[in-house]
């Protein structure tokens, strides 16, 4: 078995762990609030003080949970203290610990009504932007519920799947080969302003992705690593890096647009490439004929033109708050923000893997410019006529034909 496929068998095993343990997190997990720094239970002289003592903080964290439905809270009567049975041990550096507790324990008559209502409280602010006037608005309790969970959960679908999924696959049919070999002559597929262009944008597209998954996940899986101080640090370095980085990624996808955009149009030869599956599966080297992009790069190149532009509206929006939209319109941007990032992560995972170790020939093509001329054959095949002029005897028909075919 080739390093190739065994490669792909480690990162499938590894990444299939993964995605399993954040599927049972997903649907396992409890978004509820409960004060474990101050407090906890603990052994007392009966057996079951621990497991009271928990059902009581548990009982009131219930009532706070972000997906507390209308009236839930309204006359019910709660057990703060097991009974009188709950071992509670609280916390050093905690002022005041067994009041503040009972105080969080206990639901009283003025905290009813917000729990369950939604209704905005609003007053009177020195701050100058009008949301600062909003002490309270029970939209925030949604968009925590929507980006601790299902963005966070599902972003990790998106990585770890992606990832196991490639890895099956190199696993299973290893490496894309060139079927006649390599033939040791070469024709120029993109220009030094082209790959220059493409390595700044896929630099910052690097930057931005790992900047923002930090941002993302680093509360919950880098805290208890490395702590408060160090996380704030590399947060607060990570998105000022996130909004630098931005610039030469805007303008990448810009110049990209200006560079591909007629030979990036959809035509009916795309449908019959992507029916017979790109050639990925088979080892004969008749492949369907594609121009200078297949169908596969024409959905990376409109997945990070429009991903890309809509990233940048999003993350404007977020880098001037308020400026156009209130708390719900800020919201938006955020979740938008992240769904579309993590999006392009997966599909940025799958366009690194054919360039790189999953096709042979791919990656000199945005190396040195340069590809072999029986790997162009088989990939590129019109494309390849039209540079070396075999166009003229081999003339695709007037349905395959686009707009704007040139050479690089």
């Amino acid at each position: 078995m080739s390093a190739a496929r065994i490669a792909g068998g480690i990162v499938a095993l590894l990444a299939g762990l993964l995605l399993g343990v954040v599927v049972v997190l997903s649907f396992t997990g409890e978004s509820v609030v409960q004060p474990e720094v101050s407090v906890a239970a603990a052994s007392g002289r009966g057996e079951a003080s621990p497991v009271v003592a928990d059902e009581a903080l548990s009982a009131r964290s219930k009532l706070l949970d972000d997906r507390v439905e209308a009236g839930q809270t309204r006359g019910v009567s709660v057990d703060t203290d097991g009974g009188g049975r709950a071992n509670l041990v609280f916390r050093e550096g905690v002022a005041a610990p067994r009041q503040l507790t009972s105080s969080w324990l206990t639901i009283g008559e003025k905290e009813a009504p917000i729990l369950p209502e939604a209704r905005r409280i609003q007053g009177i602010s020195s701050l100058p932007y009008r949301n600062a006037a909003s002490f309270e608005q029970p939209g925030g309790r949604t968009w925590r519920s929507l980006h601790n969970d299902q963005v966070r959960y599902g972003g990790s679908w998106v990585i770890f799947g992606v990832l196991a999924t490639l890895g099956l696959f190199l696993f299973v049919r290893g490496r894309v080969r060139i079927a006649e070999g390599k033939a040791g002559t070469t024709i120029k597929r993109f220009s030094a302003t082209e790959r220059a262009n493409h390595w700044m944008t896929s630099s910052a597209f690097v930057v931005m992705a790992l900047t923002g998954l930090v941002i993302l996940y680093g509360k919950p899986l880098l805290l208890p690593l490395i702590g408060e101080a160090a996380l704030g640090d590399l947060a607060w370095g990570s998105a000022w890096l996130h909004m630098a980085s931005a610039v030469p990624f805007v303008i990448g996808v810009t110049m990209m647009v200006v560079f591909w955009l007629f030979h990036n149009i959809p035509t009916r030869l795309d449908w019959e490439w992507l029916k017979r599956g790109g050639g990925m599966l088979r080892d004969d080297g008749k492949n369907p004929p594609a121009r200078k992009f297949n169908a596969g790069q024409k959905i990376v190149f409109w997945g990070v033109t429009l991903g890309g532009f809509a990233l940048l509206a999003s993350g404007l929006l977020l880098m001037y708050p308020f400026l156009l939209f209130g708390y719900g319109g800020m919201q938006t941007a955020q979740l938008s923000h992240a769904i579309i990032a993590l999006l392009m992560i997966g599909l940025i995972f799958g366009h690194i893997y054919i360039g790189t170790i999953g096709m042979e020939g791919a990656f000199a093509a945005m190396w040195s410019g340069w590809v072999d001329r029986n790997w162009a054959k088989e990939h590129h095949s019109i494309w390849y006529r039209q540079m070396t002029g075999e166009v003229r005897a081999q003339e695709p028909s007037s349905a395959e034909a686009a707009p704007g075919e040139r050479g690089p």
